[in-house]
């Protein structure tokens, strides 16, 4: 018997100084009181299977009904057509190499078909799953997952999965650990390995409705073909009470008879009034579309187009809620498998199967909360990067904003000032207009550059100031002689040359010439 630890005195828990890691409420042995029985297989709590005599196969039954089909179909295969993602479990190489593996293989096998017959499961409580795995290139791969009838099978009571033969249908077969696959849906705990399926809950309102539509079908000969009665004069003999008898029945098929005189034949109707079978088979049905699909609307009709859209909804988070499971178990059993067995110490991926309304969600979640941080930057606040990575995720990286161009005001202000717009380029066409403050030679300055050669022109004053500094004995002379030396500087030759250049710009302004090739070039463009 495990034991339970002590409460201590006057039956106050002590303080532990570390966390108890071991399961103590596991339902084994004697400590599980809701058990009536316990051998070495774990029974199932299904209360009316329990009153079939554990005979899953009334369950199977179920589905020859009509909207029992349409409306499991209609679950199982929104969830058969989501497209299936996996993830990375973690950052590292081996959990993305781990992730990139088992995609491929899961692509690579008719893994939509397994998780639709594995989604059985959701109708019978559980289900069991075959893997049949290969070596392939030294790593573990998954071939195919063969679903299994799931009562062959029972769970022990430590937990271990156990197939049932012909020679042994007491204790079962003990089956090899990471071998099967295996899912638990609708129990309210975890102590029920075998779950509480959608057929626990259709049981009586299926079996009504065939009783029902008995009694509708009964109803409708009756409608059709009315109970006939003979009368015959007291003291007829028993053989001519026969012949009108068997007289009556012929009736019914024959439409007429021939009777004696005194003899009276007539039909009997219903006169009760109208019994509505109708509405209890819809009733039925009603009933049979919420156990399944939570809503009415996706399987009958309905009342208005919003109505009709909330009901899809309730399917879609049925949907939603059934993918998770079957995922979860995945990634618990299989999953978990073959990354241990092929990248030893990485995360087990995440596998997905996402809706289109989910991505639609996301992506007008996405654009609001841009447009949050949009209106935030107008406000003058920034986010930060932290903010930003659990607003938006990972995935996602600043770009440079680009520079804004100034507009015509901007630079004529920023010329009168005689100030430079340092990273904003000229608009078009104001190049001329703000002069040397701008980015960059204007025309004025390419024409000066090409037409003034400015070294040699300038060799004759410099050799001029360098003999007058070396005459000079200190800085001071020099400070002294500075006036007088204007006079007799030697610039004529440069105060020729730029009148020339003065004069050539004016012509070619009053001519509209180029003053430049890049003029020329974006006059000919």
């Amino acid at each position: 018997m495990t034991d339970i630890p002590d409460q201590g005195a006057a039956g106050v828990l002590a303080v532990n100084e570390k966390p108890v890691t071991l399961e103590i409420a596991a339902s084994t042995d004697a400590l599980d009181i809701t058990r009536v029985f316990l051998g070495a297989l774990l029974e199932v709590q299904d209360t009316v299977l329990r009153r079939l005599g554990d005979n899953y196969e009334v369950y199977r039954e179920l589905r020859r009904d009509g909207q029992v089909h349409a409306t499991f179909q209609q679950r199982r295969l929104a969830l058969r057509s989501r497209p299936l993602s996996v993830e990375p479990g973690g950052d590292d190489p081996a959990s993305i190499a781990a992730a990139d593996q088992l995609r491929t293989n899961l692509e690579q096998i008719a893994f939509d078909r397994a998780s639709g017959l594995m989604s059985w499961g959701a109708f019978y409580g559980y289900s069991v799953g075959e893997c049949m795995f290969e070596i392939r290139d030294g790593k573990a791969w998954l071939s195919q997952v063969k679903a299994r009838t799931p009562w062959r099978f029972r769970f022990s009571q430590a937990g271990e999965l156990r197939l049932l033969t012909r020679a042994d249908m007491i204790n079962g077969v003990a089956m090899p650990p990471q071998k099967f696959w295996t899912t638990s849906w609708g129990a309210d705990n975890d102590d029920e390995p075998y779950g509480l399926g959608l057929a626990h809950q259709l049981y009586w309102p299926v079996f009504f409705k065939k009783q029902g539509l008995g009694f509708w079908l009964r109803a409708l000969e009756k409608f059709g073909a009315p109970t006939g009665k003979g009368t015959f004069p007291a003291g007829t003999p028993k053989a001519e009470q026969d012949k009108l008898l068997r007289a009556i029945h012929r009736m019914r098929m024959d439409g007429s008879i021939v009777v004696p005189e005194g003899v009276t034949v007539e039909l009997l109707e219903a006169v009760r009034g109208t019994v509505d079978q109708a509405a209890f088979n819809r009733a039925m049905n009603a009933e049979i579309s919420k156990i399944v699909l939570g809503q009415t609307m996706t399987t009958d009709d309905g009342a208005s187009l919003s109505q009709s859209e909330v009901h899809m909804e309730v399917r879609e988070e049925l949907t939603d809620a059934d993918a998770e499971e079957l995922c979860e178990s995945f990634m618990a059993g299989p999953a978990a498998w073959l990354t241990a067995w092929n990248f030893p110490g990485a995360k087990t991926p995440i596998v997905k199967r996402t809706a289109a309304e989910d991505k639609a969600k996301a992506a007008k979640l996405l654009a609001q909360q841009a447009e949050a941080v949009t209106a935030m930057k107008a406000a003058g606040y920034e986010p930060t990067p932290e903010t930003e990575g659990a607003m938006f995720g990972n995935g996602w990286i600043r770009i440079a904003t680009p520079p804004v161009e100034p507009t015509q005001a901007e630079v004529a202000a920023a010329r009168q000032a005689r100030v430079v717009l340092p990273g904003l380029p000229t608009p078009r066409g104001l190049a001329f207009a703000a002069g040397d403050h701008a980015h960059g030679p204007d025309a004025i300055d390419v024409f000066a550059a090409e037409v003034l050669e400015w070294r040699p022109l300038m060799e004759e004053p410099i050799a001029f100031l360098e003999s007058f500094l070396a005459d000079c004995g200190s800085l001071a002379e020099a400070r002294d002689r500075l006036p007088g030396l204007m006079a007799s500087l030697p610039v004529e030759r440069l105060r020729a040359s730029i009148a020339q250049a003065g004069l050539e710009a004016r012509v070619a302004g009053r001519e509209g010439l180029a003053l430049s090739a890049e003029e020329e070039a974006e006059a000919a463009g």
